[in-house]
């Protein structure tokens, strides 16, 4: 490892000791005796996971992490309000956002700066987390280096009632991943989620996974035989509900198809997709050495 690199990692290990919850209010206000105690620890250097990442934002005075995951070799989804800052009522400068693939506990597979970020155009960051604003709680970070060659990229399609249904009738499970603040040097994964319904038109999920601060952004997938393909993203927790209950809630994929399309059609050479813009995940297609192995 040259002294480059050392520094980097460095730097990496003291934003992650030092980053959960800064910017996040939703998924990020879980109660603080809430833990992931039955998620299981996953090796982040292997695809799919290797797919998935911590997205630090470094500001001045600043430190903050959400989860994000790779959907094409250079864009990341994660949480609009992840890169929203309340106090200057701005986004972030994409430059202060690092997106760090495959990270455990100091090593990581593959590691960019931001040059673009796309929230949703409906985010009102004033609102912050008012349920009006939930459904836009989604952004897109367009990386500087094409690092998804290096670990793979997650696929995704929508979500149908046709599927859910099958899937409950069948008793499978979602899985969600993320980089929960009890451990949050190393990504773990709940492989017992349930989508429990739609909300309102279908612009939300209500999901039964277990998630605490720094798992805003995190993707709800469905396993296939090609690894992982999103079908949400995880966004807020203690959303009343009208029957007096609560739930968490994530975004469904499919309100934004056709903008992660156009975004990776623009970043990829010859992107091939699927009817109804969806499309498959793909592994590593160069060497994955970890920052320890230089």
């Amino acid at each position: 490892m040259n002294t480059a690199q050392q520094a980097f990692r460095a730097l990496l290990i003291a934003l992650a000791t030092l980053c959960y919850g800064a910017l996040s209010v939703h998924a990020d206000e879980a109660d603080l005796d809430v833990t992931t105690t039955n998620r299981i620890v996953v090796d982040a250097s292997k695809y799919p996971w290797s797919a998935v990442g911590r997205v630090n934002i470094s500001g001045v005075g600043t430190r903050s992490h959400c989860t994000g995951a790779l959907v094409g070799e250079r864009v990341v989804l994660t949480a609009a309000h992840c890169l929203y800052y309340r106090s200057t009522k701005r986004y972030v400068a994409p430059g202060l956002v690092h997106f760090v693939a495959g990270y455990q506990r100091g090593e990581f597979v593959a590691h960019s700066t931001a040059v673009q970020l796309i929230p949703a155009p409906g985010f009102q960051g004033e609102l912050w987390a008012d349920p009006s604003n939930m459904e836009h709680d989604w952004a897109l970070v367009v990386l500087q280096e094409p690092i998804g060659r290096k670990t793979g990229y997650l696929g995704f399609r929508t979500l149908t009632p046709e599927l859910l249904d099958r899937m409950t009738t069948e008793s499978r499970f979602f899985y969600l991943s993320g980089y929960p603040r009890d451990r949050a040097h190393a990504i773990s994964v709940d492989k017992e989620c349930r989508i429990e319904r739609f909300l309102g038109q279908g612009e939300l999920l209500s999901h039964s996974c277990a998630i605490v601060g720094g798992d805003s952004g995190a993707p709800i997938t469905v396993a296939t035989s090609r690894g992982l393909d999103i079908i949400g993203l995880n966004s807020a927790t203690h959303v009343p509900l009208t029957d007096g209950t609560m739930t968490n809630t994530a975004v469904p994929i499919h309100t934004i198809l056709q903008l992660i399309e156009r975004v990776i059609r623009e970043t990829e050479e010859n992107p091939r997709f699927a009817a109804n813009h969806q499309r498959s995940g793909r592994g590593p297609v160069q060497p994955t050495p970890t920052s320890s192995d230089d």
